[in-house]
């Protein structure tokens, strides 16, 4: 019979051993080098979101139909459509033939008017208007083309009225009207204008001098901070506007970080005024820098209804 006090024990597995046939299973993956896989994915997809944001989005155009009811809208205009464009920002950084193929889209629309809401150009002094003006005569020459300024329309300081004034008249020898503190009647339909609102030139009482209140009105007005200002009144109607881009960038719990506008209710899209009001804030189809993420560029068609 065998001794119990001589039975053999096996000693201990080595601890270094045991550590180095784990870490060599296959399917287990050492912190140090999950670490390391995790930031390479990081820096992966922020690199393809930075090259979404850059050479995608700032060019992936959409196009946004909007209803635009207005209270005794004459007949002829039940069903028309008006499209809105806003800040071309023709010169070197927006892509020319981008900007062409944008107006290709808005021609094949065929709507009966177009509106553009400011900064045509970005321009030191008046060097951009004559590639604003053969930009634009790719618009549909079967609808009617109407517009205001934007502060990029007044130069690189904003306040340059006789740059303003240049790209004013060369567009009204294209047949565009450049609506400056008026308005005017088609068919019907009031349409008002301001002019640009960080020029100091604008002024909504003078727009809206010859408006009757009870018959429909749009109104342009480039920065949509306008609305805030006095001035309107009984006004009632539709204001469009551009000038935000949308903020060009929208971070998922934080919204657009960066909008030059006092009221960021402004931002983009349709706001409820109240009292009658309605705001449009387009997001522009060019930009100050190339990046657009969650913000693209937009050309905006209205419905027109009675009501």
């Amino acid at each position: 019979m065998p001794n119990p006090s001589k039975q053999h024990v096996a000693a201990p597995p080595d601890s270094a051993a045991v550590a180095g046939k784990v870490a060599s299973r296959p399917g287990r993956v050492s912190r140090r080098r999950f670490l390391r896989r995790c930031g390479r994915t990081t820096l992966a997809v922020g690199a393809g979101l930075g090259l979404y944001a850059w050479r995608v989005e700032p060019h992936w155009l959409e196009v946004v139909h909007q209803a635009m009811p207005l209270a005794n809208l004459p007949e002829r205009w039940w069903g028309k459509t008006i499209v809105q464009i806003s800040d071309l920002h023709v010169g070197g950084t927006v892509s020319e033939r981008y900007l062409r193929s944008a107006l290709d889209t808005v021609a094949s629309l065929k709507p009966d008017m177009v509106l553009v809401t400011g900064d045509w150009m970005t321009s030191h002094r008046s060097e951009q208007v004559g590639n604003v003006v053969d930009l634009v005569r790719k618009l549909p020459d079967t609808a009617p083309v109407y517009g205001v300024l934007g502060n990029h329309d007044y130069g690189e300081t904003f306040r340059q009225v006789e740059v303003a004034a240049h790209l004013r008249r060369s567009l009204r020898k294209i047949g565009i009207q450049v609506l400056r503190n008026q308005s005017i009647d088609i068919d019907g339909l009031q349409l008002a204008g301001t002019d640009d609102l960080w020029s100091r030139r604008s002024s909504v009482s003078r727009t809206l001098r010859g408006v009757d209140p009870a018959r429909p009105t749009i109104a342009m007005t480039h920065n949509p901070d306008t609305v805030d200002v006095g001035g309107w009144g009984s006004f009632r109607g539709w204001v469009l506007s551009g000038h935000t881009h949308g903020g060009q960038c929208w971070l998922p719990g934080i919204g657009a970080p960066v909008v030059p506008i006092e009221n960021h209710r402004y931002t983009s899209g349709l706001v409820e005024l109240g009292a009658g009001r309605t705001l449009y804030v387009n997001r522009a189809l060019g930009y100050k820098e190339r990046v657009r993420f969650c913000v693209r560029p937009e050309i905006t068609v209205f419905g027109l209804q009675n009501g």
